[in-house]
C-alpha cells in the first residue's frame, strides 16, 4: 500500500508542477523507443512458423507479393472462397494482385478508404496524402465493391448487414494508429479461427503496431505469426 501511495503521490506531484513541458519535447523519440522495445520482445515471444525473410540489410517493396505466394503455399488462399477486405486501398496495387490470384466466383472483395488520402498526419506525410481517384483504379471486377470515406463513416453500416461465410483475409494498410485500432476492434466480432489479418507497416512502433497490440490484449485474441517479410513490415497473423 506505501508502494501504491507514493506512486500516486508521484502523479500528482507530476500534474502540480506541470512537468508535460519538460516531457513532452521529447515524448516521440521516448514513445517509439518503448515500442521498439515492446516490439523485439513480442517477436521473440511469436516465433514465425511460416515465410520469414529476417534480416534484410534494404527495402523492397516488392516482398510482399513474395510474402502472398507463400501463404498461399501455406494456407491455399488462392483456391478457396475468400472473404478479403483492404483496409486502405490508396492506388490498389495490393487489391488488384488479390483479385488476379484468387479466381474463385464466391470470393468477395471489399475496399475501404477516404480516397481523398490520409485523414491526419502520419511521420512524415501530411494530411491528405496519398490521394487516389477511385475511378482511376480502373477495377470493373463484379467481386469487388469500394466503400468511401472514414472507416468510422463506412464500416459499421457495412458490418450492420455483412453476413460471414467465407475465410476472411483482412488486409490493414491504413497505417495510422486510429483507423487500424478502429477496424480491428469493429471486426473483432466476426472473425473466426483460420482468418488471416495481414499487416502492410506493422513495424512502425506508434501505429499499426500499437494497435494491434493493444486489441490482442484488450480482446484476449489468440494467434500465431505465419509470415513476415521486410524486417517485419509486412506481417501476417493467422486467428487461433
Amino acid at each position: 500500500m506505501k508502494k501504491l501511495a507514493a506512486i500516486r503521490k508521484a502523479k500528482s506531484l507530476f500534474l502540480k508542477w506541470g512537468l508535460d513541458g519538460v516531457v513532452h519535447p521529447f515524448d516521440t523519440g521516448l514513445k517509439n523507443a518503448v515500442y521498439m522495445s515492446d516490439m523485439s520482445r513480442w517477436r521473440k515471444a511469436h516465433p514465425v512458423t511460416g515465410y520469414n525473410d529476417f534480416y534484410q540489410t534494404d527495402w523492397n517493396y516488392e516482398r510482399r507479393y513474395e510474402l502472398y505466394e507463400a501463404l498461399d503455399k501455406q494456407e491455399g488462399l488462392f483456391s478457396q472462397p475468400l472473404d478479403y477486405f483492404e483496409f486502405g486501398v490508396a492506388g490498389g496495387h495490393s487489391f488488384k494482385w488479390w483479385l488476379a490470384h484468387n479466381a474463385v466466383e464466391g470470393s468477395r472483395f471489399r475496399g475501404f478508404d477516404t480516397f481523398e488520402g490520409l485523414p491526419e498526419k502520419w511521420g512524415p506525410f501530411e494530411k491528405g496524402a496519398m490521394a487516389v481517384e477511385l475511378d482511376s483504379l480502373n477495377i470493373h471486377d463484379p467481386r469487388a465493391t469500394f466503400y468511401k470515406g472514414l472507416f468510422q463513416q463506412t464500416l459499421i453500416p457495412f458490418l450492420e448487414s455483412y453476413k460471414p461465410g467465407n475465410r476472411k483475409v483482412i488486409h490493414l494498410d491504413a497505417d495510422l494508429f486510429s483507423a487500424t485500432i478502429f477496424a480491428l476492434s469493429q471486426l473483432y466480432r466476426f472473425l473466426r479461427p483460420g482468418d488471416i489479418l495481414l499487416f502492410d507497416e506493422f513495424a512502425v512502433p506508434q501505429h499499426e503496431f500499437l494497435a494491434f497490440k493493444i486489441f490482442t490484449e484488450s480482446f484476449y485474441v489468440d494467434y500465431e505469426v505465419i509470415g513476415a517479410a521486410n524486417n517485419y513490415l509486412f506481417v501476417a497473423v493467422k486467428i487461433k
